[in-house]
């Protein structure tokens, strides 16, 4: 009688069971359609939201980052990429854009898979959704490669256990899948726990897509300059590179002195890019009204706290500590310093926001060479600097009682603060280049190439820039319009104490070279990096 209602149980239960599958993935067929509408007709990815919303722009931004990704492998080849970057930057975006393009150069829609995970609550529903994509789709009948995106991943706890399982029974063969957030702590670690999981190709399976770049940036704004940057080859990192060892040579190409033409745009290019940094949004927003309104920065700055706030840290304190930040920009700091100019409870408090920052794509962590072993002296004093000009700006005004724009026109008005800023361009634009020069990009570090470096007289050198193969490239960093020779002291310390030749100076307006280094205008600079 016992073994009869067990068994009696078990059938209801998995009645149950498999009535509330089938419901849910009837659900997840009519999202995925919804989601998915050029599954109807490939014309409709022009009426999608995203895609819409970049037409409407002025700044036609297309990211580099989209065609450096590899999507088409052998069958047998399941890659798993992971895109991550600051919040607003516009992943989804270049998801859309990617998609559009898959299509226009006649990819069958149904092999093209787009989803936000924001209602998804386990890696089985993640299974289920991709269950149902391949259930309803002619894709599944044909030899050629599905594309699938999972949008806004960390939504979703231990998605990765839901991507490792699909896998390990093949039902991903021969997809290419891309997983996206916000919370780059969060897919950064969890997409680690897919070991051997994620295909095999010659770049990095972990994609960040940043804010523009100052050449970037100068391309969208200017015909004229992005027309010089084709003419001269300066998209080409190979062109860059070779222009970047002449001037560790003492030879300015060819190509910088043509330039020179537009220097007095170029500077008023730079100008803009101290307000605005590169987020396509502000970017936009501000060449089209001349300001960025109260109700964008509020919106980036609740967005920003948001996260900030699901990391279960203080709010306030986060504010307090950035106010800090921003004063000892361009110097190096203790954690015993931040701590106490920022009334945090600790030392160790200091450090987790600056690495929770550095995470998140907002601060830019700068240790102190270490010229005998050729390491970061992590002990030492450190520097920050925020990786894009906006950030500083939105947390500035976080701080004042004024309106947000008219708190950074003030703070970039200063000749001091827009030292500053640039110090913090130049940082974030040499640890790009340093990755774009490296060899070894799956493990790529920017604390072992970017540091700042002193001697034992306190004569300093701003970066120091160092390379796979060793090379070393002191960087001293004077925007201003007269250079007199004793500020570059710790420039020359360093030449002195190494085998290196040479070194940079960055300034504001001239272009030249001197016997121990080059000197060349912050905006020319900007567009080598």
């Amino acid at each position: 009688m016992n073994n009869q209602l067990h068994i009696k149980n078990y059938s209801i239960n998995r009645s149950a069971y498999i009535t509330k599958q089938a419901r849910h993935l009837m659900t997840h067929t009519e999202t995925l359609r919804k989601s998915n509408q050029w599954w109807e007709n490939p014309a409709n990815i022009h009426t999608d939201q995203k895609i819409c919303e970049w037409e409407k722009t002025e700044i036609k931004y297309i990211p580099e980052l989209m065609h450096k990704i590899t999507y088409d492998f052998e069958p047998s080849n399941t890659v798993v990429y992971s895109l991550r970057g600051p919040r607003q930057v516009g992943k989804t975006t270049l998801i859309k854009l990617q998609i559009r393009e898959f299509l226009d150069r006649g990819v069958s829609p149904w092999n093209i898979m787009y989803y936000s995970a924001d209602l998804l609550d386990t890696p089985q529903d993640i299974v289920d959704v991709i269950e149902s994509y391949l259930n309803i789709s002619t894709a599944s009948r044909r030899d050629n490669r599905y594309y699938l995106f999972l949008d806004e991943i960390s939504s979703v706890p231990e998605w990765q256990r839901g991507i490792k399982w699909m896998i390990d029974i093949n039902m991903l063969k021969n997809s290419t899948v891309m997983v996206t957030d916000s919370h780059s702590i969060d897919i950064r670690r969890s997409a680690e726990r897919l070991p051997g999981r994620r295909g095999e190709i010659n770049d990095n399976h972990d994609k960040i897509l940043l804010p523009m770049k100052f050449s970037e940036y100068a391309s969208v704004i200017s015909s004229g300059i992005k027309n010089t940057i084709k003419e001269n080859d300066l998209f080409s990192i190979k062109r860059r590179k070779s222009i970047f060892m002449r001037l560790l040579d003492n030879n300015i190409d060819d190509a910088l002195q043509k330039f020179s033409a537009h220097q007095n745009e170029l500077e008023r290019i730079l100008q803009n890019y101290m307000i605005t940094g590169g987020i396509p949004k502000i970017v936009d927003e501000k060449s089209k009204t001349g300001n960025i309104s109260e109700y964008t920065n509020t919106t980036y700055l609740e967005s920003f706290m948001g996260q900030w706030d699901k990391l279960r840290k203080n709010t306030t304190l986060l504010k307090q500590f950035c106010g800090t930040i921003i004063k000892s920009v361009g110097n190096h700091i203790s954690w015993n310093g931040l701590y106490r100019e920022a009334d945090l409870g600790s030392p160790n408090t200091a450090a987790d926001y600056a690495h929770t920052l550095k995470d998140m794509f907002v601060l830019r962590i700068v240790h102190m060479y270490g010229i005998d072993k050729k390491i970061p002296m992590i002990k030492k004093d450190r520097k920050f600097y925020f990786q894009d000009p906006y950030f500083l700006h939105m947390f500035n005004a976080a701080m004042s009682a004024q309106a947000n724009f008219e708190v950074s026109l003030d703070y970039t008005t200063q000749e001091d603060n827009k030292g500053k800023i640039l110090e913090g361009i130049i940082a974030d634009h040499l640890i790009r280049w340093a990755f774009d020069l490296s060899v070894k990009k799956q493990t790529f570090d920017y604390y072992n190439h970017i540091f700042y470096w002193k001697d034992q007289k306190n004569r300093e050198v701003d970066f120091v820039l160092r390379t796979d193969s060793d090379i070393e490239v002191p960087i001293e960093v004077k925007y201003r319009n007269k250079i007199k020779f004793k500020e570059l002291s710790g420039l020359c310390s360093f030449l002195d104490k190494t085998d290196t030749r040479n070194g940079i100076v960055v300034s504001k307006s001239d272009l030249e070279t001197r016997s121990e280094y080059v000197v060349i205008p912050a905006s020319l600079f900007l567009l080598l990096l």
